[in-house]
C-alpha cells in the first residue's frame, strides 16, 4: 500500500477481470491521456476536494498517467482500485473497502468497463463521475450501463472540441434524466475549473421529477391503520396518504396491487417469498403495510427513513373483578382499616381520661360516642370540659373526612367494578400460566421468540400458538385468537395498533387491555427493490411529513374514525342486585349489632317500678 501526503492508494483491494492481465477495451491513444490527466487532477481539487473518492483507473489509460504526480498534495483521500490481478468478485468483502463509499470515479478509455455493467455487490456510490480518455465517447451507451442506472447522481465527462493539438482540448459534462421520456443525455457545459467548482454544480438531482412514472406498489388490506380498505371500496391509510403525497409532490402515479399471501421471509436460496419477494423479483416497486427495517430485510432491499415507531403488543384478558361482598372493605387498604381501628381505641382512652371527673361517662360510653360520628350521628350530650370539647370537635371533622372518603369509594366500586392488579411487564407475562395467541403471516416475531437469547423472550417463545389465515374471515383469522383471550386461555400477539382495532372492532364490551411493554419496537418503513436510485427522494419527502406532523395526524385521525365506525356508544352501568351485596350486608351487620344493643340496654336499665 502506497500512501500519499493526504491519499490513500488501496493495492490490497483489487477490482477483478474476467482474464487475468487482459483489458476489457482498447488501449486509449496516448497523446490524449495528458488531457484526460489535467482534468481528472481539476477535478479532484475541485468540485470532489472533501469527498471520499473510489478511483478506478483503465490499466492501459494507467500506464499512460503518471498516477504518483497525479495523486500527490490531494487534500481529500483517494482510493485506487486496480483492475489487473485475477480475481472473482465473489472474493471480496466488505471488510476490504472504506466504508463511506461516497463518491466513484471511473477513468476508462474506447470501451466500457466490467464495472459499469456488472458492479459488484458492495459497491454503492452516491454520485458516479466518468471521464473517457479517449477520442470517441459513446456517452448513452454509458448512462444506459446498471451502475449508472442505479446510482441516485451522474456525470460524464466526454472530448467535445478536438483541435490538431490535444492539448488545447475541452470536455463536455453531460448527465441524463432516467425517467424522462428524452433518453438523449442532458449537456452541463464545457469543464473549466473555474466553472465546475463545488459539488453541486457538477452532480445534479436527476429525480426531481418522476415525469409521470407508474410506481407498481404490493399491500395487504387487512393491515390498519397503515392500509385499509374502506366501506365504498377506496383503500386507505397511513402509508396510502403518504403516496398521495409523495407522488403529489414528486409526479408519479403509482398502482396499488393488493396481495392475498403473507409479508414475506428469505428462503434457504436466499430468495424471498410473499409481498417481499414481488419487491425483489422487480414484479413491484416497493411494499407498504407493517415493515421494520431489520439487518436480514436491509441485506436484499433498499428501505426509506423511518415514518412511524411501532411494536408488537400483547392483549390479555382483564383479571376477574373482586366479589361485589367486599365493597365493604374496597374502599380503604388493610394498612388503612388498622389504622382506623387503632386511632378509635386511642381516642376512646384519651376522651374518657380527659373526662374522668365525669363519673357517668364510663369507658364503654367513651367509645360509643366515637362510633357515633362514624355512623354520622350527632353527640346526645354536650361535654362540659373544654378540653373535652377540643377532642370531640377534631375528632368529628376527621370522621367526617373519613366518612366522605369512603363513601365516594363505594360509589365508584358499585359503578366500575374493581379488578385485580394487571400485568405491566414482560416478565410478568413470562410468568402468567395463560399461552400466548398469534396468526401465523410470515412476520418474523415467533422464530424471533423461539431462537431468542433472553431468558423471558425465548418463555414467551415456547408458550406461542400459531393459527392459520383464513380469508374467508373478516380478520383473515384474527378471530381465533380474540375467541381465546375472551376465553381466558391465551393472550394475543399483534402490531400495537391493528390489534386494538381488531378487539374494539370484533368484542367491543370485553374486558380486554393491552401490556404496556411492546415486543420488538421497530421503525417502520417503505421497502424498494435493491439498488433503486430515487430511495433518496423518498427520504426526504418521508422526513418533511413526519416533522410537519402529519403522520401522527392521519394516524390519529384514522384510529379515531375506526373506533368510531365499529364501536356502539358507551353505556353507563345499571346497578343490579348483584352490585348492592356489600351495602346490604352492612345494613344487615349494623340492624344486627343495633338490635343487640337494644336488647343489652333493656336488660341492663332498671325498671320504673322498682323506684
Amino acid at each position: 500500500m502506497l500512501v500519499y501526503q493526504s491519499v490513500l492508494v488501496v493495492s490490497v483491494v483489487q477490482v477483478v477481470m474476467c482474464r487475468a492481465d487482459v483489458s476489457l477495451w482498447p488501449r486509449p491513444s496516448p497523446s490524449w491521456t495528458p488531457v484526460a490527466g489535467r482534468v481528472l487532477r481539476e477535478a479532484l481539487t475541485g468540485p470532489l476536494s472533501g469527498h471520499q473518492v473510489m478511483l478506478m483507473v483503465d490499466d492501459g489509460v494507467q500506464r499512460s498517467l503518471s498516477l504518483d504526480l497525479l495523486l500527490t498534495g490531494l487534500t481529500s483521500p483517494t482510493v485506487l482500485l486496480h483492475t489487473t490481478t485475477h480475481n472473482t468478485d465473489n472474493h471480496f468483502t466488505t471488510q476490504q473497502l472504506p466504508t463511506a463509499q461516497d463518491v466513484l470515479l471511473v477513468v476508462v478509455g474506447t470501451g466500457s468497463p466490467w464495472l459499469l455493467w456488472s458492479p459488484p455487490g458492495w459497491l454503492s456510490p452516491r454520485v458516479v463521475l466518468v471521464l473517457v480518455a479517449a477520442q470517441t465517447c459513446s456517452a448513452r451507451k454509458h448512462f444506459q450501463s446498471p451502475l449508472l442506472q442505479n446510482t441516485p447522481s451522474v456525470a460524464l465527462l466526454c472530448l467535445n472540441h478536438k483541435p490538431q493539438t490535444p492539448e488545447y482540448s475541452t470536455y463536455s459534462v453531460m448527465t441524463h434524466l432516467p425517467l424522462s421520456a428524452n433518453p438523449e443525455p442532458v449537456s452541463l457545459g464545457t469543464w473549466q475549473p473555474d466553472t465546475f467548482t463545488t459539488f453541486e454544480d457538477i452532480f445534479h438531482d436527476q429525480y426531481q421529477d418522476f415525469e409521470g412514472k407508474v410506481l407498481l406498489v404490493t399491500n395487504n388490506l387487512d393491515d390498519a391503520p397503515l392500509v385499509i380498505q374502506n366501506d365504498n371500496g377506496n383503500v386507505d391509510g397511513i402509508c396510502v396518504r403518504i403516496l398521495a403525497g409523495m407522488s403529489s409532490w414528486l409526479n408519479f402515479t403509482y398502482f396499488i396491487n393488493s396481495a392475498t399471501f403473507d409479508w414475506g421471509e428469505r428462503l434457504e436460496n436466499g430468495s424471498w417469498n410473499g409481498m417481499l419477494g414481488q419487491v425483489q423479483r422487480g414484479e413491484a416497486h416497493l411494499v407498504i403495510n407493517y415493515f421494520t427495517i431489520t439487518h436480514e430485510r436491509a441485506q436484499d432491499f433498499d428501505y426509506s427513513v423511518s415514518y412511524f415507531t411501532e411494536g408488537f403488543g400483547v392483549m390479555l384478558r382483564d383479571p376477574p373483578p373482586l366479589p361485589h361482598w367486599q365493597s365493604i372493605l374496597y374502599p380503604y387498604t388493610g394498612v388503612v382499616w388498622a389504622a382506623v381501628g387503632g386511632v378509635v381505641i386511642l381516642v376512646t382512652f384519651a376522651y374518657y381520661f380527659v373526662n374522668i371527673s365525669d363519673l357517668s361517662l364510663s369507658l364503654v360510653v367513651s367509645f360509643l360516642i366515637v362510633l357515633q360520628s362514624f355512623m354520622n350521628q350527632s353527640v346526645s350530650q354536650e361535654p362540659r370540659v373544654w378540653v373535652s370539647r377540643g377532642l370531640l370537635g377534631l375528632w368529628l371533622l376527621a370522621t367526617w373526612v373519613l366518612r366522605v372518603s369512603y363513601t365516594s369509594n363505594l360509589m365508584a366500586f358499585l359503578t366500575v367494578p374493581a379488578f385485580q392488579p394487571r400485568l405491566t411487564t414482560l416478565e410478568q407475562l413470562a410468568d402468567n400460566e395463560r399461552r400466548l395467541c398469534m396468526q401465523d403471516y410470515g412476520e418474523f416475531v415467533p422464530e424471533a421468540l423461539a431462537t431468542s437469547s433472553d431468558k423471558i423472550l425465548a418463555t414467551l417463545g415456547a408458550k406461542l400458538d400459531l393459527v392459520p389465515t383464513d380469508s374467508s374471515l373478516e380478520f383473515t383469522g384474527e378471530e381465533r385468537c380474540v375467541e381465546k383471550v375472551v376465553a381466558g386461555t391465551h393472550n394475543h400477539v399483534e402490531t400495537y395498533s391493528y390489534l386494538r382495532l381488531v378487539f374494539r372492532a370484533l368484542v367491543p364490551d370485553a374486558n380486554v387491555y393491552t401490556l404496556r411493554e411492546q415486543l420488538y419496537l421497530g421503525n417502520l418503513a417503505f421497502f424498494f427493490t435493491k439498488n433503486t436510485p430515487w430511495t433518496y427522494k423518498f427520504d426526504v419527502g418521508m422526513r418533511r411529513l413526519v416533522e410537519a406532523g402529519l403522520v401522527w395526524q392521519w394516524y390519529s385521525e384514522l384510529m379515531e374514525d375506526k373506533h368510531n365506525g365499529k364501536v356502539g356508544e358507551s353505556r353507563l352501568p345499571v346497578l343490579s342486585l348483584s352490585h348492592l351485596q356489600g351495602p346490604f350486608l352492612m345494613l344487615a351487620v349494623g340492624g344486627g349489632l343495633a338490635t343487640l344493643a337494644l336488647l343489652t340496654e333493656r336488660l341492663l336499665q332498671p325498671s320504673p317500678l322498682t323506684h
